[in-house]
């Protein structure tokens, strides 16, 4: 099975370091094969023949043992990923003057983040759509930023346990998956 693994706050301003090439031969030494990287933002190819839960599993244990912080991921099957994407909305990417995110949904989600979202948002500013595994979002960029409530869930636990990408990082994500094998 084809993955996609999106790793959480790492690379960031000189912060939690991790070096996509070692992080490649970790994974490709724990078992996986077809072991990719894009960008240095923690976005990562991985294939294996394992069931997905001994895939979480090994990474899991990998990231806890490898690193001195703590790493928060999400390890997505190639038809899911695509069963997400497949269910964005015509809004989602449309406009260059919108901020257009996928906030996808770590292993620490709590479900529960879905309704706090969907109680709190408006549609003064914001758009949002929730899948099983992300959260296609769009909202001002540059006029009326602050107004936004994505400018307000910095430090939320629905922040704190999703990944976002924007929505070009998000697209070729998909472009690269699709011919992943």
């Amino acid at each position: 099975m084809d993955y996609l693994l999106l790793l959480r706050g790492i690379n960031v301003g000189g912060h939690h370091r991790v070096p996509m090439a070692q992080l490649r031969d970790q994974l490709t030494a724990t078992g996986f094969t077809n072991v990719r990287s894009y960008i240095n933002s923690g976005n990562l190819f991985v294939t294996s023949m394992e069931p997905f839960v001994t895939c979480a599993a090994k990474i899991q244990a990998l990231l806890a043992t490898e690193f001195d912080f703590p790493i928060d991921f999400r390890l997505i099957s190639r038809p899911e990923f695509l069963a997400d994407l497949a269910l964005a909305p015509d809004w989602w990417g449309a406009d260059p003057a919108l901020r257009h995110n996928a906030l996808f949904k770590l292993n620490t989600y709590e479900p529960s983040n879905d309704n706090w979202l969907t109680e709190h948002v408006t549609s003064d500013y914001d758009r949002i759509l929730i899948t099983p595994n992300l959260i296609f979002w769009t909202s001002t960029l540059k006029v009326h930023f602050s107004r936004s409530f994505y400018s307000k869930i910095l430090g939320t636990p629905l922040y704190r346990q999703t990944s976002a990408r924007n929505f070009n990082t998000t697209t070729k994500l998909k472009k690269i998956l699709e011919e992943f094998s």
